[in-house]
């Protein structure tokens, strides 16, 4: 067992230990050590002469002393000199849970001192140290010769020799418990039994450390845009529950971003910031104020500020942050800040929240980021929201960054049970002051009475009674500066007391005479409605099908506020199959639905022992009369909405499909149509995803299609690759083309990846990048 066969000779050093039988058949009590400690010896065979002579054990040995102790074929104790030698599959347990083995030891009597040959440690379980000797010290500091380390396999399910996937060699090894360190001298790196790196000197953490300071593995790329760059995160932690990493990433072209993550988490609160800083290199100012070019380099990023106006040229940045207080009485203090100094920021970087953070920022809102901070309550009938919100604007048109301050917002419910007609009944009350820099300046105040009872008959039907009582206040200040669409759908509209048939699109209010400056509106908005629904059951041998016809019916008055209201929080809509029957199907309070209305639809699903299932709905409105509180373009507001639906099906796990759809119910148009399809099959893995809309004319006066394709094939147990394809159908472009290969093993994880980003976007141009990741179990 040669220590220049590295770790891979722990296969040996293991083997014979493990096998060793734990039931011994004499034991003996050596209690005359200086220290008055006993140790407890059992084995086959137990001889001594006297009680001065030492003691031989042989035959499955284990001697144990206080929280330690050792196995071995023979063990000879010689109380004099305190001193243990053991021979034959050495093991030794310690105090700490460290698993050590070797081929002969000799210690002292309290196992805490001694040299042992052809060792080997099994640390944190999975990490293997092995040497050709070790000396083993009671200060908690063991020193390796010829040592080696790795965290991966060296022993294959036969028991042979395996070479890890990577390994440290080094002269000399000291593993110090104390500052839980382990330091290499002289060191050569391996992977797969080549060496490819050499360095004089280097340490990490003792795996056995859950949390301890030190270097991470790094990330290194390079990309059209920014040119080789590195990450090197150094992990430093700070005490047992709060930690920074810091990930400074430098770039060829784009300079330095400084960046890192603060997290911090106690009984009653916690807080992550992940926070970044660039001062962009080769763009400076001359004497005129005019922005000049000092490096060929920075010609990209100086015609994305110009294209932008962003004015100053200065340091970029970005903080994202979430965290929360708990106090007594049950309240919670909250934030949720995500703020960049520029619009284009995180394209230009590539810079997104991570871990924890990912979905900070809003997928339904890509134009904005929000900054939250809120006081919450909730208890079992009560629920109350006290917040500030302040909004950062990333589209290109708008001068000012932070155009929209919600100061406050306030929001507060109560459920009572009704004693004598069941049910519930909820009273509740919102509050809202939206401030803009330049723009549209708003006030709400609403009061709301909500009454709910569900009921199921002997029979199976179950009925649903709903009410709701509301009234809201608005007043608006600068209304000549507010942005409201006007409809191009065929339908007539009130514009300043005037009826317009399909007046032309259109991004600017039309205040009422004499409203310029702002005005005020009130109203009051009462709703009823019952619900009906009959569940049908079937169960067979092989299967279980379920059907359930469905009926809504809502009542509200005919009334339209389009031309009064301000619709700011409730733009972004879908009517589809799960929106149905929501009888109120606006997003925010702005917009109302108004009238007498009819939700109809069925539901079925079908449930196979064999792992089959197939769901799917369908359904439609019908109204009394047209409304205009809804853009055509959503399907809703005519007599006769359009139809929507989902089918859905799935095999286990070797196919799943959901597919979403509305129809025109007029010519039977497509209108929209969500479909994802995944498979497998073998080592082969694929999914297909469609979407085609006709977008909202005041949002994007254009249809979108989209096809996005993914396909990975495992080739082994260890190396995968695959890729994913973004094609815009309806401009007839590739956006996103993504390429990845990859490894891994019980202790690595490398991936080279490619990524092209063609969106064309905030003025930045097609941006290709090689990334090569690589994560090592042990360091």
């Amino acid at each position: 067992m040669a220590a220049s066969r590295g770790v891979i000779a722990f296969c040996l050093l293991g083997a014979g230990s493990a096998a060793a039988a734990t039931v011994a058949v004499q034991d003996i009590v050596v209690t005359d050590r200086e220290d008055k400690d006993s140790v407890l010896f059992t084995a086959d065979t137990i001889s001594r002469l006297d009680e001065t002579s030492p003691v031989e054990a042989k035959g499955n040995v284990r001697a144990f002393f206080g929280e330690q102790s050792l196995m071995a074929d023979q063990v000879t104790y010689n109380p004099v000199t305190d001193i243990v030698t053991a021979t034959g599959n050495v093991v030794i347990y310690d105090a700490d849970g460290q698993i050590y083995f070797a081929e002969a030891v000799e210690l002292t009597g309290d196992l805490r001192d001694g040299i042992a040959t052809n060792f080997g440690a099994l640390i944190a379980e999975e990490n293997r140290l092995v040497g050709s000797s070790v000396v083993r010290r009671s200060t908690g500091v063991n020193t390796i010769e010829d040592g080696a380390f790795t965290a991966c396999k060296v022993c294959r399910e036969d028991g042979s020799d395996k070479i890890p996937t990577w390994e440290v060699k080094a002269v000399r090894v000291t593993q110090d418990k104390n500052e839980q360190m382990i330091r290499f001298h002289h060191a050569t790196i391996k992977a797969f039994g080549v060496p490819v790196f050499y360095t004089p000197y280097f340490e990490f953490p003792d795996p056995s450390v859950k949390r301890k300071s030190g270097f991470l593995a790094p990330s290194i790329g390079n990309s059209s845009r920014a040119g080789f760059e590195i990450e090197l995160p150094y992990y430093w932690a700070i005490s047992d529950y709060q930690d920074v990493t810091f990930s400074p990433r430098y770039t060829e072209e784009l300079g330095t971003l400084w960046k890192g993550e603060y997290r911090i988490n106690t009984h009653d609160g916690g807080l992550i910031v992940q926070a970044g800083i660039i001062d962009p290199e080769g763009v400076v100012r001359n004497n005129s104020g005019q922005i000049v070019v000092v490096s060929e380099q920075s010609q990209s990023q100086l015609n994305s500020y110009m294209n932008n106006a962003y004015g100053d040229v200065g340091p970029r940045f970005h903080v994202f942050a979430k965290g929360y207080r708990e106090f007594d009485g049950g309240w919670t203090a909250r934030f949720d800040i995500d703020h960049v100094s520029d619009k284009t920021y995180l394209r230009t970087y590539d810079i997104e929240p991570e871990d924890e953070l990912r979905e900070a920022i809003d997928i339904l809102q890509p134009d904005r980021l929000e900054n939250v901070v809120s006081f919450t309550k909730l208890t079992d009938d009560t629920y109350t929201d006290i917040s500030t919100i302040m909004f950062q604007s990333l589209r290109g048109a708008d001068d000012n960054d932070f155009n929209a301050h919600a100061l406050p917002r306030i929001r507060h419910e109560r459920r009572y049970e009704m004693p004598v007609l069941g049910g519930d009944v909820t009273f509740g009350g919102n509050f809202l002051m939206l401030n803009r820099e330049e723009g549209l300046d708003s006030m709400r105040a609403i009061a709301k009475a909500t009454y709910d009872k569900v009921h199921t008959t002997k029979h199976g039907h179950r009925l649903r009674g709903f009410a709701e009582l509301r009234g809201d206040a608005y007043r608006y200040r600068d209304s000549d500066l507010g942005v409201q669409a006007c409809r191009n759908d065929g339908r007539t509209s009130n514009v300043n007391g005037m009826i317009v048939d399909n007046y032309d699109l259109c991004r600017e209010f039309l205040p009422r005479d004499g409203t310029d400056d702002g005005y005020s509106v009130t109203r009051f908005l009462p709703t009823a409605g019952l619900e009906w629904s009959f569940p049908l059951a079937k169960f067979t041998g092989n299967a279980s099908y379920i059907i359930e016809p469905r009926i809504q019916l809502v009542a509200s008055p005919q009334e339209d506020f389009t031309d009064d209201i301000f619709n700011e929080d409730s733009a972004f809509f879908e009517f589809d199959a799960i929106t149905l029957f929501d009888w109120n199907k606006s997003t925010g309070f702005d917009q109302w639905e108004d009238g007498q209305r009819m939700n109809m639809g069925i539901a079925a699903s079908a449930n196979y022992t064999n792992g089959l299932n197939i769901s799917g709905a369908f359904g439609q409105q019908l109204r009394t009369e047209d409304s205009l509180q809804f853009d055509e373009d959503t399907g809703l507001g005519d007599t006769n909405s359009d139809y929507v639906g989902e089918i859905n099906a799935g095999y286990g796990r070797v196919f799943s499909m959901t597919n979403r759809f509305r129809i025109d119910d007029e010519d039977g148009t497509l209108r929209r149509l969500e479909t994802a399809l995944r498979g497998r099959a073998g080592p082969f893995s694929t999914g297909v995803r469609y979407v085609r809309t006709e977008a909202f004319e005041e949002i994007n006066d254009q249809r979108d299609e989209n096809l996005t394709v993914s396909a990975f094939y495992k080739i082994t147990d260890r190396w995968t690759t695959g890729g994913i394809w973004r094609e815009d159908l309806d401009e007839g472009r590739t956006t996103t083309q993504q390429w990845t290969i990859q490894y891994s093993d019980d202790c690595t994880i490398f991936s080279l990846d490619y990524r092209r980003d063609n969106r064309l976007a905030d003025g930045l141009e097609d941006n290709e990048s090689l990334t090569f990741n690589v994560d090592v179990i042990g360091f």
